[in-house]
Parts: structure tokens; sequence; C-alpha cells
């Protein structure tokens, strides 16, 4: 129970905290004085006020606003959550147009902090860190988020990591935020920053991880984000944190002897007075959430430990061993206390993101590999990742899938398994192949192999499945692959060829109408259609679009431009936002008008069903050719309706398309061929400098 001072306390601190809110909204006031008589009916001071956090993500959005259009505001200090107010008192009123641009930025953030289901649920985290991000949108800041994660790899290499050092694992799990911060900057043009901050010497003395570990980890994911180009993510240590000089030149020596003197400067600067750790655990929902994680994964990183040893060595050892883990996992609480705090005083400013299931009042969990529908979460450093006959990323426990899967070696290092099938057994030629992000497949020669072999030794049939479930399908490094009537010759091994008008074969370079200018994303074969009869037995056309489009690259764009968009069904649906179904897209029809290039004499497309299922698969594939305005060429609209369903989905399906979690955004090489499932995937490409002597051909195969 509270002392009678502490409760005058209180009230005064409430007092303060409220006539400062007062203060804001007169400020307000005479920055929107059209507002007062507009809105006296709503919130508080006649100001009407939104709960943001129950927005949907989608139905706001019209088009990307810029820091530009914003009008000039002067300085004000920025609104801030206060304990003990209602929520409503301190949302920033979203009429502003710099708080139009914080909802969208908030939104992406938030659909990747949604698991398997994403949706509209609450994130209570939205009111708190509004401010934040507007204020960064007000200064014309990139948006700024901090990562406590990626500390070192689990203890038991035996049962669940491949080793100490990364794999693909911490490359998936980097990318994807880098592809979070690079969808903000599709809507925000200062765009996002991911900071990791290392908590690794917060821990692992506590788990006989040596410090030298930590930072060789430390170090690999520095090489990743430099090797991988992930300009929108950097990296802090502890010693980062604690605000010491030159940093950026520690050397690892140096790190290792200082590293216990670090990790005793955090708990003494930071770590909580008189913290009770156990209290936390019963008081506070995330620190309770936390600790359950805690006492999971140790059960299993310290099995092989000399805890675990000496343990087993007692009378009832598995009491004693849930015992030592129990002890540990509060110790664990108490630093991590120590390392949130320094974490928040030294980036103050940032959105908080967390590997922790959290209440997400103070912060966002963010799942960095989502796994496929009912699979479990696991962080990199606590799993492998098994890549699927499909191409599908798990994280897995290594012991899980040694029986199933190919351990694949990346430089000499173990870096994911594979699962074993046929299909990856392509002829007599050696060859090696690289799973891309967040879809697609390299096959190239094996390394040392020269001459380079002549892409006619690849199955083209088993090269064809492949395309089916993992496309697109590249094939990088191999031998005449310019050579026209052989290129002709494959895709007739491939399948069914379909002519077009022109012939066989198009030539896009150039040369073509608009060949430099970015396109809508879409299926080939819109208007190929054929005459079937009906239920009543009345012949009609339906359409049948081409099962696989079949490229080559002659020559390639400059290096950054000229990337050709693949879509891919499979994960457009896995991170299709709630209320939205299969179900429910699966029974949607909607209709095209078009005019300029896409007219031709053809009559508008009507009652095109959004989904279909593919012919080999039955997966749900989405059919859909992008909105597109006059303004964005100059030459062709394309307007699209939905004929039974809310108009909503036009917007969500042409933003969805575009996530960077569903579309691969694919550079060409001189001498790359690609095999794309026309059903299973949509696509498109990127504008690309005028005057390039980019050249690919391109066939149409059933």
């Amino acid at each position: 129970m509270s002392s009678p001072t502490e409760s005058i306390v209180n009230v005064h601190q409430f007092n303060a905290l409220e006539n400062k809110v007062d203060a804001l909204i007169a400020q307000l006031h005479q920055l929107l004085p059209q507002q007062q008589s507009q809105n006296r009916k709503g919130g508080r001071n006649g100001f009407k006020i939104n709960d943001i956090s129950r927005v949907p993500s989608f139905s706001r959005l019209n088009r990307p606003l810029t820091p530009e259009s914003l009008p000039e505001t002067p300085d004000i200090p920025t609104p801030a959550i206060q304990p003990g107010l209602d929520q409503a008192d301190s949302v920033a009123f979203t009429e502003r147009p710099s708080a139009q641009v914080a909802i969208q930025i908030l939104d992406i953030i938030q659909r990747y902090g949604n698991n398997t289901v994403s949706g509209d649920d609450a994130w209570p985290g939205k009111v708190k860190f509004m401010p934040v991000v507007e204020a960064c949108v007000v200064k014309r800041e990139p948006i700024r988020m901090i990562l406590p994660a990626f500390p070192f790899k689990s203890p038991n290499r035996k049962d669940k990591t491949l080793g100490s050092e990364v794999d693909m694992g911490e490359e998936l799990a980097l990318m994807h935020l880098n592809g979070l911060c690079e969808s903000i900057a599709e809507v925000y043009e200062h765009g996002a920053n991911v900071v990791i901050a290392s908590d690794g010497l917060v821990y692992n003395d506590l788990m006989g991880i040596e410090d030298s570990e930590v930072w060789d980890y430390g170090t690999g994911i520095r090489r990743i984000v430099q090797k991988k180009g992930l300009s929108h993510i950097s990296a802090f240590r502890i010693v980062d944190l604690l605000g010491h000089c030159n940093t950026d030149r520690l050397t690892r020596e140096e790190y290792l002897v200082h590293a216990g003197c670090y990790r005793r400067e955090l708990i003494a600067r930071f770590g909580p007075r008189n913290f009770d750790s156990h209290a936390a655990v019963v008081d506070d929902e995330d620190t309770r959430m936390t600790y359950r994680g805690y006492i999971k994964f140790l059960t299993k990183d310290l099995m092989y430990t000399k805890m675990a040893m000496e343990a087993k060595s007692q009378p009832s050892p598995k009491r004693r061993y849930k015992e030592a883990i129990e002890n540990l996992a509060y110790q664990m609480i108490t630093r991590g206390k120590a390392f949130a705090a320094a974490v928040e005083e030294r980036c103050a400013g940032y959105v908080r993101l967390s590997i922790h299931p959290s209440s997400g009042k103070t912060k966002l969990s963010v799942p960095l590999i989502p796994p496929p529908p009912g699979g479990q979460l696991m962080t990199p450093w606590h799993s492998s990742v098994a890549v699927g006959a499909d191409g599908t990323f798990r994280t897995v426990h290594a012991a899980a899938v040694r029986e199933t899967h190919d351990l694949v070696y990346q430089d000499g290092r173990p870096h994911h398994f594979r699962e074993r099938s046929p299909l990856y057994d392509l002829g007599e030629t050696p060859v090696e192949f690289e799973h891309l992000y967040p879809c697609g497949l390299v096959i190239r020669p094996a390394a040392d192999t020269e001459p380079a072999p002549s892409y006619r030794v690849i199955d083209s049939q088993k090269l064809r499945k492949l395309a089916e479930i993992q496309s697109p399908v590249v094939l990088r490094g191999f031998a005449e692959t310019s050579e026209r009537e052989l290129f002709i010759n494959s895709a007739h091994e491939i399948g069914d060829v379909h002519p077009r008008p022109s012939g066989v074969l198009q030539e896009i370079n150039e040369h073509c109408f608009m060949a430099s200018e970015a396109r809508p994303m879409h299926y080939d074969g819109m208007f190929r259609t054929v005459t079937q009869k009906d239920e009543q037995g009345k012949e009609v056309k339906v359409q049948k679009p081409p099962r696989f489009q079949y490229f080559t690259s002659i020559t390639a764009a400059q290096k950054g431009s000229g990337y050709t968009l693949f879509a891919a069904s499979r994960l457009f649906f896995k991170y299709l936002p709630s209320p939205y179904t299969v179900e429910r897209l699966e029974a949607a029809k909607w209709r095209m008008d078009h005019a300029g290039i896409w007219d031709a004499g053809n009559p508008p497309l009507t009652d095109l069903p959004l989904v279909v299922r593919h012919p080999e698969t039955n997966a749900p594939c989405l059919r859909w050719h992008e909105s597109w305005s006059v303004s964005k060429d100059g030459s062709s609209t394309c307007e699209i309706t939905m004929q039974n369903d809310s108009q909503d989905i036009v917007q969500l399906v042409n933003q969805m398309v575009y996530d960077r979690r569903v579309c691969l955004r694919f550079s060409w090489e001189q001498g790359d061929m690609l095999l794309s499932d026309n059903t299973a995937m949509l696509h498109t490409k990127s504008a690309f400098t005028g005057g390039s002597d980019r050249e690919i051909w391109r066939i149409h195969v059933d």
C-alpha cells in the first residue's frame, strides 16, 4: 500500500503532466485554428482525438506523402505519452500531413511486427511511438529503430545450431530488417535505419560463452551487412552504448582485454537499484514473458554444459537442473534491465523493437524469420535454417532435420540445411544452388568448373518442376546463353512454345516502345484467350495465359537499375493481413478498363478471378494487373475495379505485391537465363537509365 506522501506526490505529478498536455493542445490551437469550429464535439478542448492504434493499416493510404508537402511548423515540444494519462489525450492530430506520414510509417513497422497472422489488431505501442516518428518526419530525418539482439550462437551446437559462426539464419534476418527500412523509404523519402544493439556481452559469461565468440559473432554480423549491401543496418557493441571514444577503431585484442570491464561498467552504471527480479516476473507482463522465454531456450541451450553435468551428479538431478536454469533466468532478467536502461539512454528517439514476446506497450516484437503457418518461431542464433523443396525458409533445431536434409556449406563453413529432393539432381555436371530472399533460386556450375559448361547440360524438365515451386529459377555462369536457335530449341524442351504475332522470340531492348520505363505488376497473357463452351453450351472466350516466361539476358542494364520484380503468390498469402482471407479473395471478381497500348481493340475485361489454383500444386495463386494511371508513362491507362467486393482490395493488392517480404528485386547479369511460373508469380520491371544497351529475350512456354 502506498503511503500518504506517495499518493500526494503522484497527484502532483499527474496534475503537472496534465498541464503540459493542455499547454501542448493550446499551441496546436494556434497552429490549426480552423479545426476548432469543425471539431467542437470532439475530444479534449474541442479537438477530435483519434485512437490511431486501431486505424486499419491499408484503408487510409492514398498516395505516398513526402516531407516537401509538409507546412512550415514552428518548433514545439514533441508530444510524449505520459504515465497515467489516457492514450487519447496524448495522440497527435492525424489531420496534419506529418502525422499522416508518421501513421503510414508505423503501419509498415506494425506489419513486420505481426507474425504469420498479420492484421489490423491494435499495437498499443503505436501511440507511444507516434510522436517519435512524427518528430523525425518534421525534421526530415530517417526513422530510427533499435533492436537489442544477435548476441552469440547457442552453446548447444549438437542439437540446435550449426556452430559458433553466422550462417543463413543471420543473413535472412538482416535482409528482413533491411526490407522493413526499404518499405518505409517507399512512402517516406528520408527512409529508415535499424541499429542492432548486440547484447552478447551482457549474458555470455553466465552461459559459459567466451568473450572472443561474442566479438567474432558480431564481426560476422557486420560482414553480412557489408557483403549483402544492407545499407539501412548498422550495429552497436556494449562499448558503444557506454559512450567510449573511438570505438570504431577498437581491435579484437583491445576488446578482449577490456570485455569484463565493459560488462561490469554496464551493470554498475545502469543496473536498477533494489531491483527484485522475482517480483518483476510476478508483477510485470513483459518481464514474465521474457522470463518464460529464457526458461524455454536455456533448458535446451545448456543441456551439455558444465551446469548440466553438475546437476546430474547431485540427488534429484532434474530438479537441480531446473532450479539452476531458473536462477540463471532471474540473473538474466536483472542484467537485461541494465542493458535496456543503457539502450534507452543512448537511443532516445528510436522506435524500440524486440525479439521477445511482449504486450507491445513499450516495444514491438518482431519475428526475424517469420515461420510458415503453424511453424515455430525461433531466432537465428537459437536455430538452424532448413530450406524446403518448395523454397520455404524454416528455423529448426539441427537435430530435427539431419536425417531428411543435406547440410550445405558456404565458404567452407556450414550454412544451412536443404531438403533432399531428386529435383536438385540436374544432370552429370555438378552445380551449386543459392536461395534468394524472399524467393527464387540461382543455379551455377560448381566452383572451379572450367570451361563454363553449356546450360544445355541441365535437365529441362527438372528445371520446369523447380520453377513451379521455387520461381524464379536462374541459370548463371553457363555458356551459349546468347545463341538464338539453341535458346528457342531449349524452350521447346521445357514445354509447348506459344508464338506471339511477332514470332516465337521477343527481343526487349532500348529500341522497344517504353523499354526503359517502369511497368505495372501483372501476369502475361491478359488478352490471350481461347473459345470454350460454358455450362449452357454457349461459346465464350476465356483467358489462357502461358504457363512460363523463359528469358535470357543478352546485355544487362547499369548496376542498380533495370530490375525485374517477381511477386510470389505463396508469400502474398502468407502475409495477407486480416480481415482478408484466401477464401474471401478466391470469391472476388475484378474488371480491367484499359486504354493506350493495352487497348489494341480489346474490350474491357470483366469477371476476372482474383485467385486461381495452380494446375500442379493446387496452391492459391494471385491473378492481377496493377492499376496504372496516364501520369505514370503518358501513354496508357489501366483502371481496376472490384465487381463483388470492397474497392479496398485494389489498394491492398497493389501494396502487397511490392512488399519486400513478397517481392524479389532481381538484378540481371549478362548471360543469365531465367524461368518463371506465370501462374505462381506476378512480375514487372523497374525503370532503367536511358541509353543503356540492356537487351533481354523472352519466350512464352506452356
